[in-house]
């Protein structure tokens, strides 16, 4: 996708009088533009569903709409468009092949080794204070990033991720808290809070990984539940719950220093 293309993305989201109302000509340009996005994901999975191309093509095109009616250009910091509205298209195609083709089979030696991968990524996590990189799990298992990289995505084709749907509501309650009550001082609550410092926590979002920043940014800029971040990513509610802690943590350190260091 062209840089003109990403450009014109923002400004129709922007011109967009309303995030409820699908049928304004700026949603249908939205959509013209990145149906080949929609048609792209659609074919990495249409191999789990041969005869059913344009299915997935049409469930994409709902996870389409879904970011057309969250994404914020005025609120979103370093995810653009195109990453909302990919995570969503491959969240609502999952769910779809979760829901009618549970039965794609993984080799058992690939389903051992993403058994032991899983517990090292845990135990790597917890000293590490963060999820662990590909390289990082390849070392610590002894395995070669290669046989790493396809049990993972061998497991993600499989399309097996836990329930999303048989949890209560009460059982699924989420922290929405705002980012400026994670901070440490008070008057840098109120400082974050006017539009003219929000590049502040945009600097100190940079620092965090990237896919780190964007659950950060889904969970409490996009207000989106943990389980809502998890579903459009692809993670398991646990891998946010750990990446949420993680980051809130990271950004506790920056902000303090800051407040140090200008206060």
């Amino acid at each position: 996708m062209s840089r003109k293309t990403l450009v014109r993305s923002e400004d129709l989201l922007s011109e967009m009088p309303s995030r409820q109302d699908f049928s304004g000509s700026e949603t249908t340009e939205l959509v013209r533009m990145h149906m080949s996005l929609v048609r792209q994901i659609a074919r990495k999975y249409s191999q789990f569903q041969p005869d059913g191309f344009e299915d997935l093509v049409q469930v994409g095109a709902i996870g389409l709409l879904k970011a057309i009616k969250y994404y914020d250009p005025h609120r979103a910091r370093t995810a653009s468009f195109r990453t909302l509205a990919t995570c969503y298209i491959r969240g609502e195609i999952r769910h779809y092949l979760r829901d009618h083709c549970s039965l794609v089979q993984v080799p058992r030696r690939l389903t051992e080794l993403n058994t032991q991968l899983s517990q090292i990524e845990e135990k790597l996590t917890r000293m590490f204070d963060r999820a662990p990189t590909t390289a990082e799990l390849a070392h610590h298992s002894g395995y070669s990033v290669d046989e790493v990289l396809e049990a993972q995505q061998s497991w993600e084709a499989r399309i097996h991720y836990e329930s999303l749907d048989g949890n209560s509501e009460d059982e699924d309650r989420e922290d929405r808290r705002s980012l400026s009550e994670v901070v440490p001082d008070r008057r840098y609550q109120e400082t974050f809070n006017l539009s003219e410092d929000r590049e502040l926590i945009n600097q100190a979002l940079k620092r965090l990984s990237g896919r780190t920043r964007v659950i950060i940014e889904f969970v409490f800029l996009y207000d989106l539940s943990q389980k809502e971040t998890a579903y459009v990513l692809g993670l398991s509610e646990m891998g946010v719950s750990r990446a949420v802690h993680s980051a809130l943590k990271k950004l506790k350190e920056i902000m303090a220093a800051d407040c140090r260091q200008y206060g």
